[in-house]
Protein backbone atom coordinates (compact mmCIF):
# COMPACT_ATOMS: atom_id res chain seq x y z
CA UNK A 1 0.00 0.00 0.00
CA UNK A 2 1.49 3.49 -1.02
CA UNK A 3 1.40 5.85 1.93
CA UNK A 4 -1.65 8.16 1.93
CA UNK A 5 0.84 11.48 2.69
CA UNK A 6 1.81 12.92 -0.54
CA UNK A 7 5.55 13.28 -1.17
CA UNK A 8 5.19 17.49 -1.07
CA UNK A 9 3.94 16.56 2.37
CA UNK A 10 5.96 13.65 3.58
CA UNK A 11 8.92 16.08 4.22
CA UNK A 12 6.48 17.73 6.75
CA UNK A 13 5.97 15.99 9.93
CA UNK A 14 3.58 14.57 12.35
CA UNK A 15 5.74 13.61 15.37
CA UNK A 16 5.38 15.94 18.58
CA UNK A 17 7.73 17.26 20.91
CA UNK A 18 7.85 17.77 24.70
CA UNK A 19 6.44 21.22 25.80
CA UNK A 20 6.78 21.74 29.68
CA UNK A 21 3.39 24.25 30.45
CA UNK A 22 2.96 26.13 33.55
CA UNK A 23 -0.01 24.23 35.83
CA UNK A 24 -2.13 27.04 34.65
CA UNK A 25 -1.61 26.15 31.08
CA UNK A 26 -2.00 22.83 31.36
CA UNK A 27 -5.13 23.38 33.05
CA UNK A 28 -6.21 25.37 29.91
CA UNK A 29 -5.25 23.52 27.48
CA UNK A 30 -6.67 19.83 28.94
CA UNK A 31 -10.05 21.07 28.18
CA UNK A 32 -9.96 20.60 24.40
CA UNK A 33 -9.13 17.37 22.45
CA UNK A 34 -10.24 15.34 19.23
CA UNK A 35 -12.46 12.93 19.90
CA UNK A 36 -13.05 10.05 17.10
CA UNK A 37 -16.32 9.25 16.55
CA UNK A 38 -16.46 7.60 12.97
CA UNK A 39 -15.38 6.44 9.84
CA UNK A 40 -15.72 5.43 6.46
CA UNK A 41 -13.81 3.31 4.35
CA UNK A 42 -12.69 4.48 0.48
CA UNK A 43 -11.57 1.11 -1.31
CA UNK A 44 -8.76 2.87 -3.29
CA UNK A 45 -5.22 2.05 -3.78
CA UNK A 46 -2.79 4.47 -4.31
CA UNK A 47 -1.70 8.17 -2.72
CA UNK A 48 -4.81 10.14 -1.70
CA UNK A 49 -5.50 13.94 -0.35
CA UNK A 50 -8.76 14.97 0.38
CA UNK A 51 -9.11 18.26 -1.07
CA UNK A 52 -12.72 19.80 -0.48
CA UNK A 53 -16.15 18.85 1.15
CA UNK A 54 -19.29 20.07 -0.73
CA UNK A 55 -22.45 20.11 2.20
CA UNK A 56 -24.79 19.54 -0.03
CA UNK A 57 -24.40 16.61 -1.78
CA UNK A 58 -22.25 15.11 1.17
CA UNK A 59 -19.24 14.56 -1.36
CA UNK A 60 -15.48 14.85 -1.09
CA UNK A 61 -13.24 15.71 -3.63
CA UNK A 62 -9.99 13.69 -3.63
CA UNK A 63 -6.80 13.86 -5.98
CA UNK A 64 -3.70 11.45 -6.29
CA UNK A 65 -1.01 14.01 -7.22
CA UNK A 66 1.26 11.21 -8.25
CA UNK A 67 -0.78 9.69 -11.22
CA UNK A 68 -2.84 12.89 -11.58
CA UNK A 69 -6.32 11.18 -10.53
CA UNK A 70 -9.71 13.03 -9.14
CA UNK A 71 -12.12 11.38 -7.04
CA UNK A 72 -15.54 12.17 -6.07
CA UNK A 73 -16.27 9.96 -3.15
CA UNK A 74 -19.71 9.77 -1.20
CA UNK A 75 -20.65 10.12 2.27
CA UNK A 76 -20.46 6.24 2.53
CA UNK A 77 -16.92 6.23 1.51
CA UNK A 78 -18.11 5.02 -2.43
CA UNK A 79 -15.93 6.11 -5.23
CA UNK A 80 -18.91 7.55 -7.58
CA UNK A 81 -16.39 9.16 -10.18
CA UNK A 82 -12.76 9.16 -10.60
CA UNK A 83 -10.82 10.35 -14.13
CA UNK A 84 -7.28 11.16 -15.02
CA UNK A 85 -6.27 14.60 -15.72
CA UNK A 86 -5.02 14.42 -19.34
CA UNK A 87 -1.54 15.73 -20.39
CA UNK A 88 -1.83 16.44 -23.55
CA UNK A 89 -5.25 15.81 -25.87
CA UNK A 90 -8.28 18.04 -26.26
CA UNK A 91 -8.27 17.31 -22.37
CA UNK A 92 -5.50 18.36 -21.30
CA UNK A 93 -4.79 20.32 -18.19
CA UNK A 94 -1.26 21.74 -18.39
CA UNK A 95 0.54 22.64 -14.91
CA UNK A 96 2.42 22.11 -11.80
CA UNK A 97 0.67 20.89 -9.02
CA UNK A 98 -2.86 21.33 -9.65
CA UNK A 99 -5.48 21.84 -6.74
CA UNK A 100 -9.21 20.72 -7.37
CA UNK A 101 -11.65 22.30 -5.86
CA UNK A 102 -15.04 22.27 -6.08
CA UNK A 103 -16.97 25.43 -7.80
CA UNK A 104 -20.57 24.51 -7.43
CA UNK A 105 -21.86 22.05 -9.24
CA UNK A 106 -18.12 21.94 -10.97
CA UNK A 107 -14.43 21.47 -10.25
CA UNK A 108 -12.16 24.16 -10.54
CA UNK A 109 -8.35 23.95 -11.35
CA UNK A 110 -5.47 26.30 -11.14
CA UNK A 111 -2.16 25.30 -13.36
CA UNK A 112 -1.48 27.41 -16.35
CA UNK A 113 -4.95 28.63 -16.96
CA UNK A 114 -7.92 28.10 -14.95
CA UNK A 115 -9.69 24.96 -16.02
CA UNK A 116 -13.39 24.17 -15.11
CA UNK A 117 -14.76 20.84 -15.06
CA UNK A 118 -17.87 18.40 -14.73
CA UNK A 119 -17.82 15.92 -11.73
CA UNK A 120 -17.30 13.46 -14.13
CA UNK A 121 -13.88 14.81 -15.26
CA UNK A 122 -15.47 16.80 -18.78
CA UNK A 123 -13.38 19.77 -19.16
CA UNK A 124 -16.23 22.97 -20.01
CA UNK A 125 -14.01 25.94 -20.19
CA UNK A 126 -10.24 27.31 -19.63
CA UNK A 127 -9.57 30.48 -18.99
CA UNK A 128 -6.33 32.58 -19.64
CA UNK A 129 -4.57 34.96 -17.17
CA UNK A 130 -5.22 37.92 -19.07
CA UNK A 131 -1.52 38.99 -18.87
CA UNK A 132 2.29 37.39 -18.68
CA UNK A 133 2.93 35.90 -15.07
CA UNK A 134 5.20 34.22 -13.26
CA UNK A 135 4.59 32.73 -9.40
CA UNK A 136 6.81 33.60 -6.52
CA UNK A 137 5.73 30.23 -5.15
CA UNK A 138 4.23 27.23 -6.57
CA UNK A 139 2.92 24.00 -5.88
CA UNK A 140 -0.40 22.12 -4.39
CA UNK A 141 -1.56 25.66 -2.14
CA UNK A 142 -2.63 27.39 -5.73
CA UNK A 143 -6.31 26.80 -5.98
CA UNK A 144 -9.73 28.98 -8.25
CA UNK A 145 -13.02 29.36 -6.32
CA UNK A 146 -16.10 30.35 -8.52
CA UNK A 147 -16.97 34.01 -6.53
CA UNK A 148 -20.70 35.26 -7.75
CA UNK A 149 -20.10 34.84 -11.21
CA UNK A 150 -16.74 35.97 -11.47
CA UNK A 151 -13.53 33.24 -10.65
CA UNK A 152 -11.23 34.37 -7.88
CA UNK A 153 -8.02 32.93 -8.06
CA UNK A 154 -4.28 33.06 -6.22
CA UNK A 155 -2.63 35.60 -7.90
CA UNK A 156 0.29 35.42 -9.65
CA UNK A 157 3.37 38.12 -10.01
CA UNK A 158 2.81 39.89 -13.66
CA UNK A 159 5.73 39.14 -15.97
CA UNK A 160 5.15 42.30 -18.09
CA UNK A 161 8.22 44.42 -16.28
CA UNK A 162 10.36 41.08 -15.93
CA UNK A 163 10.59 38.48 -13.32
CA UNK A 164 12.10 40.28 -10.21
CA UNK A 165 11.86 37.92 -7.27
CA UNK A 166 13.10 40.55 -4.89
CA UNK A 167 10.78 43.40 -6.33
CA UNK A 168 7.86 40.79 -5.96
CA UNK A 169 8.88 39.68 -2.08
CA UNK A 170 8.69 43.14 -0.86
CA UNK A 171 5.68 44.21 -3.06
CA UNK A 172 3.48 41.34 -1.23
CA UNK A 173 5.09 43.04 2.11
CA UNK A 174 3.73 46.65 1.07
CA UNK A 175 0.16 45.65 0.32
CA UNK A 176 0.55 43.58 -2.70
CA UNK A 177 -2.80 41.40 -3.69
CA UNK A 178 -2.91 37.95 -3.04
CA UNK A 179 -5.93 37.51 -5.19
CA UNK A 180 -7.72 38.77 -7.86
CA UNK A 181 -11.20 38.20 -9.53
CA UNK A 182 -11.88 38.03 -13.06
CA UNK A 183 -14.80 38.76 -14.89
CA UNK A 184 -15.06 35.79 -17.99
CA UNK A 185 -17.18 37.98 -19.64
CA UNK A 186 -16.39 41.35 -19.93
CA UNK A 187 -12.53 40.27 -19.45
CA UNK A 188 -12.01 42.71 -16.83
CA UNK A 189 -10.07 42.01 -13.28
CA UNK A 190 -8.83 43.60 -10.58
CA UNK A 191 -6.97 42.87 -7.67
CA UNK A 192 -8.01 41.74 -3.85
CA UNK A 193 -7.28 40.35 -0.08
CA UNK A 194 -4.46 42.66 0.20
CA UNK A 195 -1.26 41.56 2.43
CA UNK A 196 -1.79 43.26 5.45
CA UNK A 197 0.74 45.32 7.76
CA UNK A 198 2.32 42.75 9.90
CA UNK A 199 5.05 42.55 12.98
CA UNK A 200 5.89 39.33 11.27
CA UNK A 201 8.49 40.36 8.55
CA UNK A 202 10.74 43.44 8.41
CA UNK A 203 11.43 45.47 5.71
CA UNK A 204 14.56 44.79 3.52
CA UNK A 205 15.05 40.99 5.06
CA UNK A 206 14.28 37.54 3.44
CA UNK A 207 11.86 35.17 5.93
CA UNK A 208 11.59 32.14 2.64
CA UNK A 209 9.07 32.31 -0.10
CA UNK A 210 5.70 33.21 1.59
CA UNK A 211 3.46 30.03 0.21
CA UNK A 212 0.24 31.36 0.92
CA UNK A 213 -2.60 29.02 2.13
CA UNK A 214 -6.19 30.52 1.91
CA UNK A 215 -9.31 29.38 2.75
CA UNK A 216 -13.14 30.38 3.09
CA UNK A 217 -15.82 29.50 5.29
CA UNK A 218 -19.12 31.36 4.01
CA UNK A 219 -18.31 34.77 3.41
CA UNK A 220 -15.43 34.96 5.76
CA UNK A 221 -11.76 34.57 4.10
CA UNK A 222 -8.87 33.23 5.90
CA UNK A 223 -5.35 33.70 4.63
CA UNK A 224 -1.63 32.50 6.35
CA UNK A 225 1.86 32.91 4.87
CA UNK A 226 4.52 30.36 5.69
CA UNK A 227 7.12 32.04 8.58
CA UNK A 228 4.43 33.11 10.44
CA UNK A 229 2.14 31.98 13.46
CA UNK A 230 -0.75 34.24 12.61
CA UNK A 231 -3.37 34.64 10.22
CA UNK A 232 -5.62 37.12 8.84
CA UNK A 233 -9.37 37.57 8.52
CA UNK A 234 -10.91 39.32 5.46
CA UNK A 235 -14.78 39.45 4.79
CA UNK A 236 -16.45 39.07 1.25
CA UNK A 237 -18.59 41.88 0.38
CA UNK A 238 -18.91 43.19 -3.51
CA UNK A 239 -16.44 40.59 -4.71
CA UNK A 240 -13.78 41.60 -2.71
CA UNK A 241 -12.25 40.31 0.27
CA UNK A 242 -11.48 42.93 2.90
CA UNK A 243 -9.09 42.95 5.51
CA UNK A 244 -11.06 42.61 9.41
CA UNK A 245 -8.18 41.42 11.49
CA UNK A 246 -5.10 39.91 12.53
CA UNK A 247 -5.03 36.94 14.95
CA UNK A 248 -2.21 35.77 16.20
CA UNK A 249 -1.43 32.26 17.37
CA UNK A 250 0.26 32.20 20.50
CA UNK A 251 2.39 29.00 20.55
CA UNK A 252 4.94 28.02 23.16
CA UNK A 253 8.61 27.24 21.79
CA UNK A 254 8.45 27.76 18.19
CA UNK A 255 11.18 28.35 16.32
CA UNK A 256 10.84 30.44 13.35
CA UNK A 257 13.52 30.00 10.55
CA UNK A 258 15.77 33.23 10.53
CA UNK A 259 15.95 35.79 7.58
CA UNK A 260 18.78 36.98 5.36
CA UNK A 261 18.64 40.23 4.16
CA UNK A 262 16.57 40.76 0.25
CA UNK A 263 19.55 40.99 -1.76
CA UNK A 264 21.20 37.78 -0.16
CA UNK A 265 17.68 35.80 -0.65
CA UNK A 266 19.23 32.93 -2.51
CA UNK A 267 21.54 31.66 1.18
CA UNK A 268 18.09 31.48 3.01
CA UNK A 269 17.93 27.73 2.27
CA UNK A 270 22.07 27.48 3.50
CA UNK A 271 21.34 29.75 6.37
CA UNK A 272 18.65 27.56 7.47
CA UNK A 273 20.42 24.31 7.77
CA UNK A 274 19.33 22.89 4.75
CA UNK A 275 15.91 21.89 5.89
CA UNK A 276 13.67 24.62 4.92
CA UNK A 277 10.42 23.04 6.95
CA UNK A 278 9.36 25.98 9.03
CA UNK A 279 6.53 26.64 10.90
CA UNK A 280 3.64 27.65 9.36
CA UNK A 281 -0.48 26.69 9.66
CA UNK A 282 -1.55 23.90 7.68
CA UNK A 283 -5.38 24.28 7.71
CA UNK A 284 -8.27 25.97 9.16
CA UNK A 285 -11.02 24.53 10.54
CA UNK A 286 -14.17 26.59 11.11
CA UNK A 287 -16.90 24.70 13.72
CA UNK A 288 -20.04 26.08 14.88
CA UNK A 289 -18.61 27.96 17.70
CA UNK A 290 -14.95 27.21 17.36
CA UNK A 291 -11.94 27.59 15.28
CA UNK A 292 -9.33 25.43 14.97
CA UNK A 293 -5.64 25.85 13.46
CA UNK A 294 -3.30 22.98 12.72
CA UNK A 295 0.11 24.10 12.76
CA UNK A 296 3.85 23.12 13.18
CA UNK A 297 6.22 25.05 14.59
CA UNK A 298 9.67 24.12 14.00
CA UNK A 299 12.46 22.59 15.65
CA UNK A 300 15.43 24.48 17.67
CA UNK A 301 19.02 24.80 16.11
CA UNK A 302 20.81 22.55 18.42
CA UNK A 303 18.35 19.72 17.51
CA UNK A 304 18.72 20.27 13.20
CA UNK A 305 22.48 20.23 14.29
CA UNK A 306 22.23 16.73 15.59
CA UNK A 307 21.54 15.47 11.94
CA UNK A 308 23.63 15.35 9.12
CA UNK A 309 21.17 16.33 6.54
CA UNK A 310 23.52 15.31 3.93
CA UNK A 311 22.50 12.18 4.38
CA UNK A 312 18.83 10.77 3.03
CA UNK A 313 18.07 9.15 6.29
CA UNK A 314 19.03 11.15 8.66
CA UNK A 315 17.02 14.57 6.84
CA UNK A 316 13.99 11.91 7.10
CA UNK A 317 14.13 11.68 10.51
CA UNK A 318 14.60 15.06 11.07
CA UNK A 319 11.57 16.43 9.44
CA UNK A 320 9.46 13.81 10.59
CA UNK A 321 10.40 15.34 14.08
CA UNK A 322 9.09 18.49 13.37
CA UNK A 323 5.56 19.19 15.83
CA UNK A 324 2.54 19.48 14.60
CA UNK A 325 -0.57 20.68 16.83
CA UNK A 326 -3.34 22.63 16.80
CA UNK A 327 -5.21 25.63 19.12
CA UNK A 328 -8.63 26.19 19.72
CA UNK A 329 -10.69 30.11 19.13
CA UNK A 330 -13.85 31.08 19.78
CA UNK A 331 -16.07 32.35 17.39
CA UNK A 332 -14.59 35.96 17.96
CA UNK A 333 -11.30 34.20 17.13
CA UNK A 334 -9.75 34.84 21.13
CA UNK A 335 -7.60 32.41 21.87
CA UNK A 336 -8.59 29.33 24.00
CA UNK A 337 -5.77 26.99 24.12
CA UNK A 338 -2.93 26.12 22.06
CA UNK A 339 -0.53 23.32 21.59
CA UNK A 340 -2.66 20.49 21.99
CA UNK A 341 -1.80 17.37 20.15
CA UNK A 342 -3.76 16.36 16.95
CA UNK A 343 -3.53 12.36 17.01
CA UNK A 344 -0.88 10.77 15.62
CA UNK A 345 -2.90 8.19 12.95
CA UNK A 346 -4.06 11.29 11.07
CA UNK A 347 -2.75 13.31 8.45
CA UNK A 348 -3.73 16.74 9.06
CA UNK A 349 -2.35 18.32 6.55
CA UNK A 350 -5.39 17.99 4.14
CA UNK A 351 -8.40 17.89 7.15
CA UNK A 352 -11.93 19.38 6.03
CA UNK A 353 -15.19 19.97 8.09
CA UNK A 354 -18.22 18.21 6.83
CA UNK A 355 -21.64 19.82 8.06
CA UNK A 356 -22.25 18.01 10.94
CA UNK A 357 -19.22 20.33 11.77
CA UNK A 358 -17.29 17.16 12.25
CA UNK A 359 -13.35 17.11 11.32
CA UNK A 360 -12.64 14.79 8.57
CA UNK A 361 -9.06 13.34 7.68
CA UNK A 362 -7.01 10.49 6.18
CA UNK A 363 -5.77 7.30 8.25
CA UNK A 364 -2.02 7.87 7.99
CA UNK A 365 -1.11 4.26 7.42
CA UNK A 366 2.62 5.23 7.67
CA UNK A 367 2.10 6.69 11.33
CA UNK A 368 0.21 3.67 12.45
CA UNK A 369 2.51 1.17 10.47
CA UNK A 370 0.09 -0.61 8.79
CA UNK A 371 -0.49 -0.88 5.06
CA UNK A 372 -4.05 -1.96 3.79
CA UNK A 373 -5.45 -1.55 0.48
CA UNK A 374 -8.10 1.20 0.98
CA UNK A 375 -8.07 4.21 2.86
CA UNK A 376 -10.27 5.48 5.72
CA UNK A 377 -11.52 8.76 6.65
CA UNK A 378 -11.49 9.56 10.38
CA UNK A 379 -14.21 11.68 11.60
CA UNK A 380 -13.14 13.89 14.69
CA UNK A 381 -15.13 16.16 16.91
CA UNK A 382 -13.77 18.87 19.26
CA UNK A 383 -14.69 17.93 22.78
CA UNK A 384 -13.58 20.10 26.01
CA UNK A 385 -14.44 20.20 30.25
CA UNK A 386 -16.60 17.08 30.83
CA UNK A 387 -18.14 16.15 27.23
Amino acid sequence: MISPRLSLLALLASGLLACSPSQKEAASTSRFALQLVDSVRVDYLGNLELKDYDPETEQYLAYNQQEKEVLIIDASGDVEHSFILQSDGPEAIIGYGPNPTFAGDQICIFADKIYTLSRQGKVLNRVEIPYPYFWIVGGGHIAAFALGDKLLYYKPESAEGGQDLQAAYQGMLDGGAMMEVLDTLSGEYYPTMHFPETEAFEEGLFYGYPTPLIQNDGSQWFLSVTNALEFHVYNEKEQRLNFQETVKVPVNNAYLDQPVPLEQMNTFFEKNGLVYRIPQIHRFLPLEDHFLVFYSKGVSPETKAMYDVSDPEQRRELVYSFPMQFAVFDADFTNLAVDLPIPKSINPFSALVDKEAQILALKDQEQVGVEEDFHTVYKFKLVHGGE
